[in-house]
């Protein structure tokens, strides 16, 4: 049921639940509306088997008019003339008022702002008797409150987010099926593209094109774009690409999540699946996903350059750290001058990478020559250097 966004001010029962034939009543009427403040309107492919629907998500881009500019920190709804900002949505104002809505969450940016639209009394009916008298008990059940629909505008910052957002969002669960079996596979999925999890490093993004994503899986697009009739067809699609394995899956679950059946019906389908020994491959049949996306995507290189840098990051780990420079400088607990001595080393070589480079190339022993140049030309005196002994009075002096 929709409603959620407007807790605060409507009942639950304020949003009911829309027949079919009133949500595409209600997207045919709202998607021209939108269509003159945006170059780039759509609703993404519906759930199949859905009969009713808790709100009415729209996905837009591009304003036709001058809009309030991306990032900005204040609300204002105009575009200062000295920011070179791209425009992201039109003004709040004109929604509201383009959509009628009596109640609003208004979120600038390429966020998503949510809009209560009241229901005129009858409306139902013009799709048939059997809504009519829907729309007759959703009122009873609200009482003086009246019912809304509530309509979700998610305003993308460009056309390229703007096809990926619908894409992933179309056939309901079926994105975070495809997510699922992705992140199975060792690798990240979402309306972003597909990336190479490469932790503590930021991941690695292999593509943003989802046709290029799906040919890599296996996936049809073909079958994708021709539409699901059902949910068993979503499932039995999504499983037919080259990483599947069914042993992430077991028989029995039962999970359960409000407003995600589909996604943990696929969970419990494949669960199924996967004790039937015509749907199971043998170990080592199943290619690696991530060694393959390497070269797919043509990320090998970028793979290795960071392996290689991680190798010297963890060597000049090992040749300079604190511990090693304070026996080399015979500093003690002196760690101030040992922290001294180090900040010195590597403004000598302009950065830490720099200093990684000489140690590898060098060597260790040269670079431990370097650390006593430096601790010369600073003079830290090692506890020993400091003491002297007088030759007159025989005294230690410190």
């Amino acid at each position: 049921m929709g409603g959620n966004a407007f807790g605060s001010v409507l009942s639950p029962t304020s949003f009911p639940r829309l027949p079919t034939a009133v949500y595409n009543m209600l997207k045919a009427r709202l998607l021209p509306v939108l269509e003159e403040l945006y170059v780039h309107v759509g609703v993404p492919s519906e759930a199949p088997e859905k009969e009713n629907y808790g709100d009415l998500d729209i996905v837009v881009c591009l304003p036709r008019q001058q809009a309030t500019p991306a990032q900005n920190p204040s609300n204002s709804l105009e575009t200062r003339e000295d920011e070179d900002i791209p425009a992201v949505n039109v003004p709040h104002e004109l929604v509201i008022s383009r959509l009628r809505a009596q109640y609003s969450n208004p979120m600038d940016g390429n966020r998503t702002s949510n809009f209560a639209i009241a229901i005129p009394s009858g409306e139902w009916a013009q799709c048939g008797p059997l809504e009519g008298e829907e729309e007759t008990r959703a009122r009873e059940e609200a009482g003086s409150s009246g019912i809304f629909y509530q309509v979700d505008v998610n305003v993308c910052a460009s056309k390229d987010e703007w096809e990926r957002t619908i894409f992933f969002n179309s056939f309901g669960d079926l994105g975070m099926i495809i997510g699922l079996l992705v992140n199975n596979a060792g690798l990240h999925f979402s309306n972003k593209g597909l990336k190479y999890p490469d932790n503590p490093n930021p991941p690695i993004v292999l593509s943003e094109s989802f046709e290029e994503i799906f040919y890599f899986f296996g996936w049809s697009m073909e079958e994708w774009k021709q539409g699901f009739d059902t949910q068993l067809a979503c499932y039995e699609w999504a499983i037919k690409n080259k990483f599947f394995d069914s042993s992430h899956f077991r028989p029995g679950a039962k999970k359960r999540k409000p407003g995600r059946t589909m996604y943990f019906g696929f969970i419990e389908w494949a669960g199924n699946l996967s004790q039937s020994p015509n749907n199971t491959r043998a170990a080592g049949a199943i290619p690696d996903a991530k060694e393959a996306s390497l070269d797919f995507f043509n990320k090998r290189a970028v793979y290795e350059e960071r392996r290689e840098e991680q190798r010297h990051r963890e060597f000049l780990k090992n040749v300079f750290s604190g511990h090693r420079v304070r026996d080399w400088a015979g500093l003690g607990n002196n760690w101030f001058g040992v922290k001294k001595i180090m900040d010195a080393v590597r403004e000598r070589f302009g950065g830490e990478h720099n200093v990684r480079k000489f140690a590898v190339e060098e060597g260790e022993e040269s670079l431990r020559k370097v650390v006593l140049e430096v601790q010369a030309e600073l003079g830290i005196e090692s506890p020993s250097e400091s003491i002297k002994i007088g030759e007159d009075e025989g005294n230690i002096i410190v």
